[in-house]
């Protein structure tokens, strides 16, 4: 036996597996790795030629087919029923969730989780050229055209991204349905850019919020074409932003047209920080509009929504990225804390600074140790959920209203604003935490 057949099961093994009610064609172009059990290769599902599938988490459900239009290689990932893995190409999925009936085009994910889709209006997940990386979540039904990138980005049910799009940090919600004209949009060629010329990270957007957009009732924004995003962004629910437009700071509802760049160069010091209060309480902001939705997914899709084994597991893998996300923002900003020091000895009491600035940042390093220890995890800011949401959401369940966002959009106007004030109660607790620290005033 050859260390090739030692490694993967032989194709009289994987008949053995078809014969389960496995659909498998081709028996010998299908690579199968030892560590996979077979159980956790569903009847139903369908395996098509030139597939290889590794890693002892790795479970295929029934209906889900993999590889369809391509070859697939699946490693330590789920995918759950009636999910199309591959339907325009290839696909390597490695260490992903996804959901069921999933649509994944032809491309890369890694360390990402895809809730599924409850809807055919928009007949995709996916497109050609998808690059799903560590952090991304897609929830229910949003979507990414052809030649897209995410990392630690997280989309609100319907959101969708065009095509040739560079979404990394970021968080959008916003919308009120799958139907065009309804649900947040990012278009084509747009790009968010999260380095500063110095390295630095702290420059996560929130487009919309959490604690509004989880109830699917607020109005949807619009990024246009080939949009420059300059991060830290926070753009409030209808926001609409022109095509080719360069936006940055804060965008209120109504049509934005950005500003355009002056013509020529001016003297700039990149070592010299500028505005580091109000970027950190950004970054804060977004720690705490994650901490609502670390805590969403764990007192309400968990403890309230889930039915089935599967779609607890689902969602407790959405809590993961969830979590991942708020320590990737935490780690990033305590970097950008730290690195003030040096900016701080080089221009600290010359005219490059002001002395503002240069409180503010001495003050923030001073007070950073014991913030970054109050904010060292979510779970530290639990709230029970109010009674009046459960009740709100067992009502629709009793309904035999499965879908989570049937159940959301279909709850009483009594259970959502009791919801949205837990969240923003939850969400205040973070924001508290700097205000009571940092004298705001400079």
């Amino acid at each position: 036996m050859n260390e090739n057949e030692s490694k993967y099961y032989s194709p009289e093994e994987i008949r053995k597996i078809q014969e389960r009610g496995v659909q498998i064609p081709d028996l010998r172009s299908v690579l199968i790795a030892r560590e996979v059990k077979p159980e956790n290769i569903l009847p139903g599902c369908i395996i098509h030629p030139c597939s290889r599938i590794s890693g002892a988490k790795t479970q295929i459900h029934s209906s889900a087919h993999i590889g369809l239009s391509g070859p697939a290689t699946i490693e330590n990932s789920w995918i759950g029923e009636n999910a199309i893995v591959g339907n325009l190409g290839p696909v390597t999925l490695k260490d992903t969730v996804v959901g069921p009936q999933t649509i994944l085009g032809s491309g890369v994910a890694e360390n990402a989780v895809f809730l599924g889709k409850e809807t055919m209006i928009n007949d995709f997940t996916t497109g050609f050229g998808f690059r799903v990386r560590k952090g991304s979540l897609y929830e229910e039904d949003s979507s990414s055209a052809q030649h897209t990138d995410t990392k630690m980005t997280v989309l609100f049910p319907w959101t969708t991204l065009g095509s040739n799009i560079n979404f990394c940090d970021a968080l959008i919600s916003g919308g009120t349905g799958p139907e065009l004209g309804y649900f947040s949009e990012v278009g084509s060629g747009s790009i968010h850019f999260n380095f500063t010329i110095r390295g630095d990270k702290a420059t996560a957007s929130l487009f919309g919020d959490v604690c509004q957009g989880l109830f699917l009732d607020q109005d949807r924004l619009f990024i246009g074409g080939n949009n420059t995003l300059l991060g830290p962004i926070k753009a409030d629910f209808g926001v609409m932003t022109a095509a080719g437009s360069r936006s940055n700071g804060i965008l209120s509802p109504g049509l934005n047209f950005g500003h355009s760049l002056p013509k020529g160069k001016i003297d700039y010091e990149p070592r010299i920080f500028s505005g580091a209060l109000g970027i950190v309480t950004k970054q804060v902001d977004l720690l705490a509009e994650l901490t609502a939705l670390f805590h969403w997914y764990q007192q309400v899709r968990i403890g309230c929504i889930s039915q089935t084994t599967e779609q607890k597991f689902v969602y407790e893998s959405g809590l993961n990225i969830v979590e991942l996300n708020y320590q990737e923002r935490l780690f990033q900003l305590s970097r950008y804390v730290e690195a003030l020091e040096g900016s701080l000895s080089i221009f600290s009491g010359s005219n490059k600074m002001s002395k503002k600035e240069t409180a503010e940042q001495r003050q923030l390093l001073e007070k950073w140790p014991k913030i970054q220890q109050q904010l060292a995890t979510p779970k530290a800011f639990e709230l029970l959920i109010p009674e009046s949401l459960t009740n709100a959401i067992a009502r629709k369940l009793a309904e035999g209203k499965l879908d989570y966002t049937v159940i959301i959009k279909g709850m009483d106007i009594e259970g959502k604003q009791k919801g949205k004030d837990w969240l923003n109660a939850i969400a205040n607790g973070v924001r508290n935490i700097i205000n009571s620290e940092i004298a705001m005033d400079g």
